[in-house]
């Protein structure tokens, strides 16, 4: 019984170290890879769109009806041969992408987020080249060959 109750916790063991083994490595995946920084980014660009949509239809909207002579821009539409186009949809649309975009814009510019990656490249080449002068200071020196003798 004694024998069962071995092999039952070396396999309980081995079984935890290797659970331990896939979370430390999942967590390690998370950490470099950004994952956390990619989810905080969707969760900000859900509430940037959300705000951004309101003020579009909330605020332009309204003001651009005021001076097309239309209640609701989004209801605008143009008849044309019995096909209807909706162009006021299409211009709000339009308006909640260039906004989404200067705000983005603005955003990576006020935050400075545009020199993010070129700090990364920039220290990543420095990595590099250090990396390869460490490589080349590592390997030793071949001694030069002596001519060979010519062959007569």
């Amino acid at each position: 019984m004694d024998i069962v109750k071995d092999i039952s916790k070396k396999a309980a063991e081995q079984a935890q170290q290797q659970a331990q083994k896939h979370a430390s490595g999942f967590m390690q995946f998370i950490r470099e890879q950004g994952v956390v920084t990619l989810a905080v980014g969707f969760i900000l660009a859900a509430a940037v769109t959300k705000t951004v949509n309101s003020f579009v239809v909330d605020i332009i909207n309204p003001l651009l009806g005021l001076l097309l002579g239309k209640v609701n821009l989004s209801s605008a539409t143009w008849q044309m041969a019995g096909v209807t186009l909706a162009w006021g949809n299409f211009v709000s649309a339009l308006i909640d992408f260039t906004v989404i975009a200067l705000v983005v814009y603005v955003g990576f510019k006020v935050l400075k987020l545009d020199r993010v990656d070129i700090d990364k490249k920039k220290r990543d080449k420095e990595a590099e080249t250090a990396a390869k002068k460490e490589e080349a200071a590592d390997k030793p020196e071949k001694p030069d060959k002596p001519a060979s003798p010519k062959k007569k």
